[in-house]
C-alpha cells in the first residue's frame, strides 16, 4: 500500500545518523579482521577469533535494526515492507543480544583461566541463560503488549551487567597493568549502563505497565499478539520515536563498539591466548 506518512526533519536526521553508524560498524568490523593476532603464520589465536566471529553477528544485527528502525510495542517502523516487521526485527535481535552476552562470558572465562580465579566463570555460566529468560520476557512483552515483561526484561540484563562488572573487578588485582586499564574502561561502562537501566528503563516499563493497569488495558494474548506483531505502522513523527531514540541511540553505536572492543582486547603480555593457569578456588 502507498506510504503517506509525513516524516518530522528530526527523525529522518536520526535515521541518516544511525544507518551512517550502522555502516561505519560494519567496515571497522571487517578492518578489525586484518589486526587479529597470528603466531608465525599458524590458525589465529581461538579466542579473539571467536570473538570477531561473535562480534560480527552482533554488528550486523545491530546495523540491520539501524536500517530499518522499527518501535516494538507500538508497532512502528519506517519503513513499509515485511522487513520491518516487529516478528523479523524481534527475530533479529534475539540472536544478536544472545551473541553479545555470550561475548561477556567469553572474557570471563579468559579472564577467570588466567587468573586462577573460580567465580568469575561461574558468572560466565549464570548470565548466558539468564539472558535467555530475558528474551522470552522481551518476546511477551513485545507479543501482548504488556510491558510488565520489558520491566523484567532490562531488570534481568541490568543484573546481569552486576555479575559481569563484578567478576572483572575480581580479577583486577591478578592481571597485568594494561589489562587492568581495560577492566577499569569495562567497570565504568558497565556502571553507566547499570545508572541508566535502574533509572530509566526499568522504570519507564514499569511505569507504563502501571498505567495500564490501572486504566484497566485489556492485553494481547499470545495468539493474537502474533498476528499482532505482523502488522506495521509507518511514521515519522517525532513523538512516536522520542523515546526509542534515547535508547536505540547508544544501544546501535556505544555497544557495538564495546562488542568490536572484544575482539582485540584485553591485551595481555605477548598473545595471551593461552591461560597461564587452571581455574581454581578464588584467593
Amino acid at each position: 500500500m502507498p506510504v503517506t506518512a509525513q516524516f518530522d526533519n528530526g527523525v529522518i536526521a536520526w535515521w541518516a545518523g544511525m544507518s551512517a553508524i550502522g555502516v561505519f560498524n560494519i567496515g571497522l568490523w571487517i578492518y578489525l579482521f586484518t589486526r587479529l593476532p597470528s603466531r608465525n603464520g599458524e590458525p589465529l589465536p581461538r579466542y579473539r577469533y571467536w570473538q570477531w566471529i561473535l562480534s560480527g553477528i552482533y554488528v550486523f544485527g545491530c546495523a540491520s535494526r539501524s536500517f530499518i528502525l522499527r518501535n516494538d510495542g507500538n508497532r512502528f517502523c519506517m519503513v513499509d515492507s515485511w522487513l520491518g516487521s516487529v516478528m523479523v526485527g524481534r527475530t533479529v535481535a534475539t540472536i544478536a543480544e544472545l551473541t553479545f552476552v555470550i561475548q561477556w562470558a567469553l572474557l570471563l572465562l579468559l579472564l577467570s583461566k588466567r587468573t586462577g580465579l573460580r567465580t568469575p566463570s561461574i558468572f560466565a555460566w549464570m548470565i548466558v541463560p539468564l539472558i535467555v529468560i530475558a528474551e522470552v520476557a522481551s518476546w511477551y512483552g513485545v507479543v501482548t503488549t504488556n510491558n510488565l515483561g520489558h520491566a523484567i526484561e532490562e531488570s534481568i540484563w541490568a543484573f546481569c551487567a552486576f555479575l559481569f562488572i563484578l567478576g572483572l573487578g575480581l580479577c583486577y588485582k591478578k592481571v597485568e597493568p594494561q589489562v587492568r586499564r581495560f577492566i577499569s574502561l569495562g567497570i565504568g561502562l558497565g556502571i553507566g549502563y547499570i545508572a541508566f537501566m535502574v533509572t530509566v528503563d526499568v522504570p519507564t516499563y514499569f511505569s507504563r505497565w502501571r498505567a495500564d493497569e490501572a486504566s484497566g488495558y485489556t492485553y494481547l494474548s499470545i495468539s493474537e499478539g502474533l498476528q499482532d506483531i505482523q502488522r506495521i505502522v509507518v511514521t515519522g513523527r517525532w513523538e512516536d520515536w522520542q523515546y526509542a531514540m534515547v535508547w536505540q541511540t547508544p544501544y546501535f553505536s556505544l555497544a557495538v563498539w564495546v562488542s568490536l572492543l572484544f575482539i582485540l582486547f584485553p591485551k595481555f603480555n605477548g598473545l595471551g591466548e593461552k591461560p597461564e593457569h587452571s581455574a581454581g578456588v578464588d584467593k
